[in-house]
Protein backbone atom coordinates (compact mmCIF):
# COMPACT_ATOMS: atom_id res chain seq x y z
CA UNK A 1 0.00 0.00 0.00
CA UNK A 2 1.36 3.46 -0.93
CA UNK A 3 0.46 6.73 0.67
CA UNK A 4 0.60 10.35 -0.43
CA UNK A 5 1.30 12.84 2.32
CA UNK A 6 0.53 16.47 1.60
CA UNK A 7 1.05 19.28 4.06
CA UNK A 8 -1.66 21.91 4.11
CA UNK A 9 -2.47 24.86 6.28
CA UNK A 10 -4.04 22.57 8.85
CA UNK A 11 -1.22 20.05 8.99
CA UNK A 12 -0.73 16.72 7.22
CA UNK A 13 -3.30 15.21 4.93
CA UNK A 14 -2.96 11.50 4.17
CA UNK A 15 -4.17 9.94 0.98
CA UNK A 16 -3.95 6.25 0.21
CA UNK A 17 -2.43 5.41 -3.16
CA UNK A 18 -5.13 5.04 -5.79
CA UNK A 19 -5.93 1.80 -7.55
CA UNK A 20 -7.20 2.72 -10.99
CA UNK A 21 -10.46 1.18 -12.15
CA UNK A 22 -11.64 0.63 -15.69
CA UNK A 23 -12.68 4.26 -16.02
CA UNK A 24 -9.39 5.53 -14.61
CA UNK A 25 -10.86 6.80 -11.35
CA UNK A 26 -9.75 6.06 -7.81
CA UNK A 27 -11.49 3.11 -6.19
CA UNK A 28 -10.10 3.86 -2.76
CA UNK A 29 -9.42 7.14 -1.07
CA UNK A 30 -8.69 7.87 2.56
CA UNK A 31 -8.14 11.38 3.87
CA UNK A 32 -7.50 12.33 7.46
CA UNK A 33 -6.97 15.96 8.45
CA UNK A 34 -4.76 16.20 11.51
CA UNK A 35 -5.06 19.74 12.79
CA UNK A 36 -2.74 19.10 15.71
CA UNK A 37 0.13 17.43 13.82
CA UNK A 38 3.08 19.70 13.04
CA UNK A 39 5.33 19.30 10.00
CA UNK A 40 8.14 17.99 12.17
CA UNK A 41 6.11 15.16 13.70
CA UNK A 42 5.99 11.72 12.11
CA UNK A 43 2.78 11.08 10.13
CA UNK A 44 0.58 8.31 11.48
CA UNK A 45 1.07 5.90 8.59
CA UNK A 46 4.61 6.69 7.58
CA UNK A 47 7.59 4.48 8.29
CA UNK A 48 10.98 5.91 9.14
CA UNK A 49 13.12 3.47 7.13
CA UNK A 50 13.27 2.78 3.37
CA UNK A 51 15.65 1.20 0.86
CA UNK A 52 16.11 4.55 -0.89
CA UNK A 53 15.00 8.13 -0.41
CA UNK A 54 14.51 10.25 -3.53
CA UNK A 55 14.61 14.02 -3.14
CA UNK A 56 12.56 15.55 -5.95
CA UNK A 57 9.07 14.77 -7.26
CA UNK A 58 9.45 15.89 -10.86
CA UNK A 59 9.81 13.64 -13.89
CA UNK A 60 13.40 12.63 -12.99
CA UNK A 61 12.59 11.60 -9.42
CA UNK A 62 9.29 9.90 -10.23
CA UNK A 63 10.67 7.96 -13.20
CA UNK A 64 13.49 6.72 -10.97
CA UNK A 65 11.00 5.80 -8.24
CA UNK A 66 8.82 3.89 -10.73
CA UNK A 67 11.66 1.76 -12.10
CA UNK A 68 13.09 1.04 -8.65
CA UNK A 69 9.70 0.17 -7.16
CA UNK A 70 9.05 -2.23 -10.04
CA UNK A 71 12.37 -3.90 -9.17
CA UNK A 72 11.24 -4.45 -5.58
CA UNK A 73 12.99 -1.47 -3.98
CA UNK A 74 11.18 0.27 -1.11
CA UNK A 75 11.07 3.96 -2.10
CA UNK A 76 10.21 7.23 -0.38
CA UNK A 77 9.94 10.44 -2.44
CA UNK A 78 10.29 13.84 -0.78
CA UNK A 79 9.12 16.87 -2.78
CA UNK A 80 9.60 20.50 -1.80
CA UNK A 81 6.37 21.64 -3.46
CA UNK A 82 3.80 19.50 -5.28
CA UNK A 83 4.40 16.61 -7.62
CA UNK A 84 5.21 17.68 -11.17
CA UNK A 85 5.80 21.31 -10.22
CA UNK A 86 8.39 23.66 -11.65
CA UNK A 87 9.96 22.68 -14.95
CA UNK A 88 8.14 19.33 -15.13
CA UNK A 89 4.74 21.03 -14.93
CA UNK A 90 5.64 23.78 -17.39
CA UNK A 91 6.99 21.34 -19.97
CA UNK A 92 5.09 20.93 -23.18
CA UNK A 93 6.33 17.33 -22.97
CA UNK A 94 7.18 17.23 -26.65
CA UNK A 95 8.89 13.92 -27.37
CA UNK A 96 11.22 14.67 -30.26
CA UNK A 97 14.54 13.45 -31.71
CA UNK A 98 17.53 15.46 -32.91
CA UNK A 99 18.90 16.18 -36.37
CA UNK A 100 22.59 17.05 -36.24
CA UNK A 101 26.03 15.85 -37.16
CA UNK A 102 27.07 12.58 -35.47
CA UNK A 103 28.09 13.11 -31.85
CA UNK A 104 27.87 11.30 -28.50
CA UNK A 105 25.10 13.70 -27.45
CA UNK A 106 23.02 12.99 -30.55
CA UNK A 107 23.46 9.24 -30.02
CA UNK A 108 22.42 9.55 -26.38
CA UNK A 109 19.40 11.73 -27.15
CA UNK A 110 18.06 9.53 -29.92
CA UNK A 111 18.63 6.35 -27.88
CA UNK A 112 16.67 7.97 -25.05
CA UNK A 113 13.98 9.00 -27.53
CA UNK A 114 13.53 5.44 -28.81
CA UNK A 115 13.47 4.03 -25.28
CA UNK A 116 10.99 6.58 -23.95
CA UNK A 117 8.59 6.24 -26.87
CA UNK A 118 8.46 2.48 -26.23
CA UNK A 119 8.16 3.04 -22.47
CA UNK A 120 5.20 5.40 -22.75
CA UNK A 121 3.39 3.40 -25.43
CA UNK A 122 3.70 0.16 -23.44
CA UNK A 123 3.02 1.45 -19.92
CA UNK A 124 0.89 4.59 -20.35
CA UNK A 125 -0.74 4.35 -23.79
CA UNK A 126 -3.71 6.48 -22.71
CA UNK A 127 -1.39 9.38 -21.82
CA UNK A 128 0.74 9.18 -24.97
CA UNK A 129 -0.20 10.58 -28.38
CA UNK A 130 2.04 9.38 -31.22
CA UNK A 131 1.22 12.32 -33.48
CA UNK A 132 4.57 12.70 -35.21
CA UNK A 133 6.83 15.74 -35.42
CA UNK A 134 7.50 17.97 -38.42
CA UNK A 135 10.91 19.63 -38.04
CA UNK A 136 11.17 22.78 -40.16
CA UNK A 137 14.57 24.36 -40.92
CA UNK A 138 15.16 27.73 -39.25
CA UNK A 139 16.47 29.36 -42.43
CA UNK A 140 18.21 28.57 -45.71
CA UNK A 141 21.52 27.82 -43.97
CA UNK A 142 19.79 25.42 -41.58
CA UNK A 143 18.03 23.78 -44.53
CA UNK A 144 21.41 23.07 -46.14
CA UNK A 145 22.78 21.70 -42.86
CA UNK A 146 19.81 19.37 -42.44
CA UNK A 147 20.21 18.08 -45.98
CA UNK A 148 23.86 17.37 -45.21
CA UNK A 149 22.83 15.40 -42.09
CA UNK A 150 20.19 13.27 -43.86
CA UNK A 151 22.47 10.21 -44.31
CA UNK A 152 23.12 10.15 -40.54
CA UNK A 153 19.47 10.24 -39.42
CA UNK A 154 19.03 6.95 -37.57
CA UNK A 155 15.27 7.10 -36.93
CA UNK A 156 12.18 6.63 -39.08
CA UNK A 157 11.61 9.80 -41.09
CA UNK A 158 10.35 11.14 -44.38
CA UNK A 159 10.48 14.42 -46.27
CA UNK A 160 7.29 16.40 -45.77
CA UNK A 161 6.68 19.83 -47.27
CA UNK A 162 9.79 21.86 -46.39
CA UNK A 163 10.83 19.74 -43.43
CA UNK A 164 11.38 16.32 -41.90
CA UNK A 165 8.53 14.27 -40.47
CA UNK A 166 9.35 11.86 -37.64
CA UNK A 167 6.22 9.68 -37.31
CA UNK A 168 7.20 8.11 -33.97
CA UNK A 169 7.47 11.43 -32.10
CA UNK A 170 4.61 12.48 -29.89
CA UNK A 171 3.20 14.14 -26.79
CA UNK A 172 2.80 13.04 -23.20
CA UNK A 173 0.58 14.60 -20.52
CA UNK A 174 3.05 15.74 -17.80
CA UNK A 175 0.81 16.00 -14.76
CA UNK A 176 -1.20 12.85 -15.40
CA UNK A 177 1.99 10.93 -16.14
CA UNK A 178 3.64 12.04 -12.89
CA UNK A 179 0.48 11.13 -10.99
CA UNK A 180 0.45 7.64 -12.51
CA UNK A 181 4.17 7.10 -11.95
CA UNK A 182 3.66 7.86 -8.26
CA UNK A 183 0.64 5.64 -7.58
CA UNK A 184 2.47 2.90 -5.68
CA UNK A 185 5.16 5.10 -4.14
CA UNK A 186 5.25 6.62 -0.65
CA UNK A 187 5.47 10.38 -1.12
CA UNK A 188 5.62 13.46 1.07
CA UNK A 189 4.99 16.79 -0.64
CA UNK A 190 5.79 20.26 0.66
CA UNK A 191 8.76 18.77 2.50
CA UNK A 192 12.01 20.71 2.59
CA UNK A 193 14.95 18.28 2.53
CA UNK A 194 17.28 20.78 4.16
CA UNK A 195 18.86 18.54 6.80
CA UNK A 196 20.75 15.68 5.12
CA UNK A 197 23.33 13.65 7.05
CA UNK A 198 25.08 10.30 6.74
CA UNK A 199 25.53 8.27 9.92
CA UNK A 200 26.32 4.61 10.56
CA UNK A 201 25.67 3.48 7.00
CA UNK A 202 22.40 5.38 6.55
CA UNK A 203 21.36 8.62 4.90
CA UNK A 204 19.10 10.69 7.13
CA UNK A 205 16.74 13.30 5.68
CA UNK A 206 15.00 14.75 8.67
CA UNK A 207 13.66 11.73 10.51
CA UNK A 208 13.62 9.45 7.45
CA UNK A 209 16.54 7.16 6.69
CA UNK A 210 17.78 4.81 3.99
CA UNK A 211 21.10 3.28 2.89
CA UNK A 212 20.70 5.04 -0.47
CA UNK A 213 19.82 8.61 -1.39
CA UNK A 214 18.98 9.89 -4.88
CA UNK A 215 19.03 13.61 -5.62
CA UNK A 216 16.65 14.57 -8.43
CA UNK A 217 16.23 18.25 -7.62
CA UNK A 218 16.16 19.81 -11.09
CA UNK A 219 16.73 23.55 -10.91
CA UNK A 220 16.68 23.56 -7.10
CA UNK A 221 19.93 23.68 -5.16
CA UNK A 222 21.34 20.30 -4.18
CA UNK A 223 21.07 19.65 -0.42
CA UNK A 224 24.67 18.37 -0.49
CA UNK A 225 27.39 20.65 -1.96
CA UNK A 226 28.83 19.15 -5.16
CA UNK A 227 30.78 22.02 -6.74
CA UNK A 228 31.97 19.92 -9.67
CA UNK A 229 28.41 19.79 -11.02
CA UNK A 230 27.65 23.35 -12.16
CA UNK A 231 24.35 23.95 -13.93
CA UNK A 232 22.75 26.66 -15.99
CA UNK A 233 19.27 27.52 -14.72
CA UNK A 234 16.65 28.96 -17.02
CA UNK A 235 12.98 29.76 -16.88
CA UNK A 236 10.28 29.28 -19.44
CA UNK A 237 6.58 29.50 -20.08
CA UNK A 238 4.17 27.81 -22.44
CA UNK A 239 0.59 28.45 -23.50
CA UNK A 240 -2.38 26.16 -23.98
CA UNK A 241 -4.59 27.61 -26.71
CA UNK A 242 -7.47 26.74 -28.96
CA UNK A 243 -8.51 28.27 -32.27
CA UNK A 244 -10.65 27.72 -35.31
CA UNK A 245 -9.97 24.48 -37.19
CA UNK A 246 -7.11 23.50 -34.88
CA UNK A 247 -8.05 19.83 -35.42
CA UNK A 248 -6.37 20.11 -38.81
CA UNK A 249 -3.00 20.17 -37.01
CA UNK A 250 -2.36 16.45 -36.83
CA UNK A 251 1.33 16.50 -35.91
CA UNK A 252 3.58 18.73 -33.82
CA UNK A 253 5.52 21.37 -35.75
CA UNK A 254 8.90 22.59 -34.54
CA UNK A 255 10.95 25.50 -35.81
CA UNK A 256 12.34 28.02 -33.31
CA UNK A 257 9.53 26.89 -30.98
CA UNK A 258 7.02 24.05 -30.92
CA UNK A 259 3.32 24.04 -31.79
CA UNK A 260 1.73 20.76 -30.79
CA UNK A 261 -0.84 18.70 -32.59
CA UNK A 262 -4.37 19.31 -31.36
CA UNK A 263 -4.91 16.99 -28.39
CA UNK A 264 -7.35 16.96 -25.49
CA UNK A 265 -9.06 20.11 -26.76
CA UNK A 266 -5.97 22.28 -26.93
CA UNK A 267 -2.76 23.11 -28.76
CA UNK A 268 0.42 23.62 -26.73
CA UNK A 269 2.76 26.45 -27.72
CA UNK A 270 6.21 26.71 -26.20
CA UNK A 271 8.34 26.92 -24.51
CA UNK A 272 10.52 29.96 -23.94
CA UNK A 273 14.14 29.88 -22.79
CA UNK A 274 14.93 32.72 -20.39
CA UNK A 275 18.14 32.96 -18.37
CA UNK A 276 18.84 35.35 -15.51
CA UNK A 277 15.17 35.77 -14.64
CA UNK A 278 13.40 35.62 -11.28
CA UNK A 279 10.14 33.72 -10.66
CA UNK A 280 8.23 37.01 -10.42
CA UNK A 281 9.75 38.25 -13.67
CA UNK A 282 8.95 34.94 -15.38
CA UNK A 283 5.33 35.12 -14.23
CA UNK A 284 5.02 38.67 -15.57
CA UNK A 285 6.64 37.63 -18.84
CA UNK A 286 4.11 34.82 -19.24
CA UNK A 287 1.15 37.09 -18.45
CA UNK A 288 2.26 39.64 -21.03
CA UNK A 289 3.92 37.22 -23.48
CA UNK A 290 7.15 39.12 -23.10
CA UNK A 291 8.97 36.72 -25.43
CA UNK A 292 6.30 37.12 -28.15
CA UNK A 293 5.68 33.40 -28.15
CA UNK A 294 2.23 33.61 -29.72
CA UNK A 295 3.13 36.04 -32.55
CA UNK A 296 6.07 33.78 -33.41
CA UNK A 297 3.81 30.71 -33.33
CA UNK A 298 1.36 32.41 -35.70
CA UNK A 299 4.15 32.59 -38.27
CA UNK A 300 4.28 28.78 -38.18
CA UNK A 301 0.56 27.97 -37.88
CA UNK A 302 -2.43 30.16 -38.64
CA UNK A 303 -4.46 30.55 -35.43
CA UNK A 304 -7.75 32.20 -36.30
CA UNK A 305 -9.91 33.34 -33.35
CA UNK A 306 -7.28 32.11 -30.91
CA UNK A 307 -8.21 31.80 -27.24
CA UNK A 308 -5.63 31.38 -24.48
CA UNK A 309 -6.80 28.61 -22.15
CA UNK A 310 -3.94 29.02 -19.68
CA UNK A 311 -0.20 29.06 -19.23
CA UNK A 312 2.45 27.33 -17.14
CA UNK A 313 5.77 28.66 -15.90
CA UNK A 314 8.75 26.86 -14.44
CA UNK A 315 12.50 26.62 -14.18
CA UNK A 316 14.74 23.96 -15.67
CA UNK A 317 18.40 23.15 -15.28
CA UNK A 318 20.97 21.81 -17.71
CA UNK A 319 24.64 21.00 -17.60
CA UNK A 320 27.05 23.03 -19.69
CA UNK A 321 27.63 20.08 -22.05
CA UNK A 322 23.88 19.24 -22.16
CA UNK A 323 24.32 15.69 -20.82
CA UNK A 324 22.30 15.14 -17.61
CA UNK A 325 24.00 14.08 -14.38
CA UNK A 326 23.23 10.41 -13.74
CA UNK A 327 25.01 8.02 -11.40
CA UNK A 328 27.12 7.88 -8.27
CA UNK A 329 28.23 11.09 -6.57
CA UNK A 330 31.96 11.61 -6.11
CA UNK A 331 33.33 12.77 -2.76
CA UNK A 332 35.50 15.49 -4.32
CA UNK A 333 37.37 16.45 -1.15
CA UNK A 334 38.31 12.89 -0.20
CA UNK A 335 39.28 12.04 -3.78
CA UNK A 336 41.58 15.05 -4.09
CA UNK A 337 43.22 14.18 -0.77
CA UNK A 338 43.90 10.64 -1.98
CA UNK A 339 44.79 11.61 -5.56
CA UNK A 340 46.07 15.22 -5.50
CA UNK A 341 47.74 14.71 -8.86
CA UNK A 342 44.32 14.46 -10.56
CA UNK A 343 44.01 18.24 -10.52
CA UNK A 344 47.36 18.47 -12.33
CA UNK A 345 46.24 16.21 -15.15
CA UNK A 346 47.36 12.81 -13.85
CA UNK A 347 45.37 9.88 -15.18
CA UNK A 348 43.57 8.09 -12.38
CA UNK A 349 40.86 5.57 -13.35
CA UNK A 350 37.44 6.95 -12.47
CA UNK A 351 36.67 3.68 -10.68
CA UNK A 352 39.28 4.67 -8.12
CA UNK A 353 37.55 7.94 -7.23
CA UNK A 354 36.00 7.94 -3.77
CA UNK A 355 32.22 7.84 -3.88
CA UNK A 356 29.79 9.04 -1.28
CA UNK A 357 28.33 5.73 -0.10
CA UNK A 358 24.92 5.14 -1.61
CA UNK A 359 24.52 8.67 -3.01
CA UNK A 360 23.18 9.02 -6.56
CA UNK A 361 22.12 11.78 -8.92
CA UNK A 362 19.51 12.13 -11.63
CA UNK A 363 19.23 15.80 -12.51
CA UNK A 364 20.00 18.59 -15.02
CA UNK A 365 17.74 17.17 -17.75
CA UNK A 366 17.37 20.51 -19.54
CA UNK A 367 14.55 20.95 -22.05
CA UNK A 368 14.07 17.24 -22.82
CA UNK A 369 13.17 15.88 -19.42
CA UNK A 370 10.36 13.63 -20.63
CA UNK A 371 12.64 12.13 -23.28
CA UNK A 372 15.62 11.60 -20.96
CA UNK A 373 14.00 10.66 -17.65
CA UNK A 374 12.72 7.11 -18.33
CA UNK A 375 15.94 6.13 -20.10
CA UNK A 376 18.13 7.52 -17.32
CA UNK A 377 15.91 5.93 -14.67
CA UNK A 378 16.34 2.49 -16.25
CA UNK A 379 20.12 3.02 -16.27
CA UNK A 380 20.02 3.99 -12.59
CA UNK A 381 17.97 0.94 -11.72
CA UNK A 382 20.52 -1.29 -13.42
CA UNK A 383 23.35 0.47 -11.60
CA UNK A 384 21.70 0.09 -8.19
CA UNK A 385 20.29 -3.42 -8.66
CA UNK A 386 22.81 -5.06 -11.00
CA UNK A 387 25.89 -2.85 -10.58
CA UNK A 388 25.89 -2.14 -14.32
CA UNK A 389 27.95 0.96 -15.13
CA UNK A 390 26.35 4.18 -16.33
CA UNK A 391 27.56 5.47 -19.74
CA UNK A 392 30.59 7.67 -19.12
CA UNK A 393 29.12 10.82 -20.68
CA UNK A 394 26.44 10.95 -17.99
CA UNK A 395 28.51 10.23 -14.91
CA UNK A 396 29.38 12.74 -12.18
CA UNK A 397 32.89 11.20 -12.25
CA UNK A 398 33.56 12.69 -15.69
CA UNK A 399 32.47 16.12 -14.46
CA UNK A 400 34.66 15.78 -11.37
CA UNK A 401 37.76 15.21 -13.51
CA UNK A 402 37.05 18.29 -15.60
CA UNK A 403 36.28 20.40 -12.52
CA UNK A 404 39.42 19.33 -10.64
CA UNK A 405 41.65 20.39 -13.53
CA UNK A 406 39.87 23.71 -13.93
CA UNK A 407 40.06 24.20 -10.18
CA UNK A 408 43.83 23.96 -10.36
CA UNK A 409 43.95 26.51 -13.19
CA UNK A 410 41.39 28.80 -11.55
CA UNK A 411 38.92 28.73 -14.46
CA UNK A 412 35.90 26.99 -12.97
CA UNK A 413 32.54 27.76 -14.58
CA UNK A 414 29.69 28.79 -12.28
Amino acid sequence: MAWMYETGTGGFRYRRGCERGVLGVCRSLLQIDCQSVSKEERPLFLRDSYDIIIVGGGIAGLSSAWFLQKAGVDVLVLEKRRLCSGGSKAAGAFLSPKISKPSPYKDYLNNAFRFSIDFYSQNFPDLFYRCGLLKLPLDEADKIRCQHYEPTIDLRWQRHEEGYLFPDAGLIDPQQLCSRLSEKIDIITEYEASCVTYQEGLWHVGRYRAPRLLLATGSEMLPIPLPYLPIKRFGGYRYDVRFKEMEKITHTIHKDLSVSAAWMGRVIVGATYQRGITPAELELSAKNDGEELLPRAQKIVKMENMEILGYETGFRAASFDLFPFVGEAIDHEATLVRFPSVSRGARVPSKAYIRYPGLYLHTALGSRGFVFAPYNAALLRDLIIKDQPIPEHLTPARRFLRWSRKSQSGSIST
